[in-house]
Order: structure tokens, then sequence, then C-alpha cells
């Protein structure tokens, strides 16, 4: 997995009380977002090579076409909305690191070709519940707010550690191909029945993004017994016997 990558993921891994490094500004050869971050989409789109981003995808993302696309649809659509808090640090970041972006909204470009990508992958989620037999919007909800989720420790940090880890994520290669795919083969679907009830993006869209469960509250600690009364000292003298 490319190191910007990894990264990315060691943000969206780590608590709120845990210190990240800012990444090291980029060589001046090189992009600072070659793999990944917001120019990854249209390569996403554009490579017919095999996948070598599965390190961005976490073990516990759904392994079935549809759940797995709706997973990545509500990892990007965080990601969007992430952007609109960011944009200061965004800017902050290109001026210190003398990167050539120019634009008055950085990376507009490049959200708006997220923001198609993030269409193509709810039509693919839409066809695929036309397509369905049974019933599967509530499983996929369930899915895009896993996507959602890998967000909450990020959105826990500092905001500029959260435009860190928004600079290098990238949308993995198989969300685009994994989407073309789950289109193509619902609409060939003999049965398309158009479900019943709301679709998988609505739900999601009702509900709260996922956070990070709030610690528990510290114990109260146990009482401290009053120290037991004592008598008037003893006359200077004086001899105690048997306590009198």
């Amino acid at each position: 997995m490319a190191l910007a990558a990894l990264f990315a993921l060691s943000v969206l891994a780590q608590g709120p009380s845990t210190q990240v490094a800012p990444p090291t500004p980029p060589a001046p050869a090189q992009s600072a977002h070659a793999r990944t971050g917001p120019h990854a989409v249209a390569q996403a789109v554009s490579d017919t090579g095999g996948d070598d981003d599965e390190g961005d995808i976490p073990a516990g993302a759904p392994t079935d076409d549809y759940g797995f696309v709706a997973w990545c649809y509500g990892a990007l659509d965080e990601y969007l909305v992430i952007y609109d808090q960011v944009k200061p640090d965004l800017k902050a970041i290109d001026k210190l690191f003398g990167t050539s972006v120019q634009e008055d909204e950085p990376y507009t470009a490049d959200v708006a070709a997220e923001r198609l990508a993030l269409k193509r992958f709810g039509e693919a989620i839409d066809a695929a519940e036309r397509a369905s037999p049974t019933p599967i919007a509530a499983q996929g909800a369930a899915d895009i707010q896993s996507g959602r989720g890998i967000w909450a420790a990020a959105r826990a940090q500092p905001r500029r550690k959260l435009a860190d880890a928004w600079l290098f994520w990238g949308i993995p290669k198989r969300c685009e191909t994994t989407a073309k795919t789950l289109k193509l083969r619902s609409a060939r679907a003999s049965h398309a029945a158009t479900p019943a009830g709301a679709s998988a993006i609505e739900i999601a869209a009702a509900e709260p993004a996922p956070t990070l469960p709030a610690a528990p509250a510290p114990a109260d600690p146990a009482p401290v017994a009053p120290p037991k009364p004592q008598g008037p000292p003893p006359r200077a003298g004086a001899v105690i016997i048997d306590g009198r």
C-alpha cells in the first residue's frame, strides 16, 4: 500500500487523544496525491490494472457487491461532507507546502468528480434494489453507515488532523469496478420488481453519522470516613491509667 494511504488509515484509526505527525511535504518532482486523495477519482475510473488498494479497504467491509458498493457510498458521502468543514485547513496546507493549487475553493474540480462518482454508486445501489427479489434496503443502509463510520475516529481529532486524513484518502478502485459490475448485472436480471419503501440511501440519510462511543464516566471515589473525635489532650504531667 502507498505511504500516503498508510498515513490516511493511521489517522482514521487513531482515537482522539493520539498524536499523529503532520504529513511530510512532497518532493517537487512528484504529485502530492498521485495515488490517493482528491486526484484519485479520475485514476480510479481510468486505470485498467489490477487492484492495488486492498489495504485501503478495512477487513470489516462487506464482501458482497451490493453491500460493498453501499459501503463505498457511505465512505465517499462522508468524505464530501467533511470537505466543507476542512476547506480553510486545506488552503493552509497548500500554502505551507507550496503546492500549485490556485483555485479559490481548493480541489473544486476533483470534488465535482467525486460527486459524480457518488452518483454512480447510488445508481448501482438503486439498480440492485430494484432487481432484488427480496427487500435489501435495510442491510444496504447499515452498510452505508459502516462506510461513513470509517471517519468517526478522524472526526474526533483536531480539525487539522481531519484535513490531513481527507487529503490522503482516495476512493478504492474496487469501488468503481464493483459499482459498474453491480449495475450491469442488475440491469440484466430477469426480475425487475420495484422495491417497496425507502431505498438504502434514503434510510441512511435520515440517520446521524456514526461516532466513537463515549468514554465511560470515571467512578465516584469511595467516601472517606471522617476521623474519630478525640478527647482533650492530657494535662501536662498527668499520668493516664486505664484510659483515665
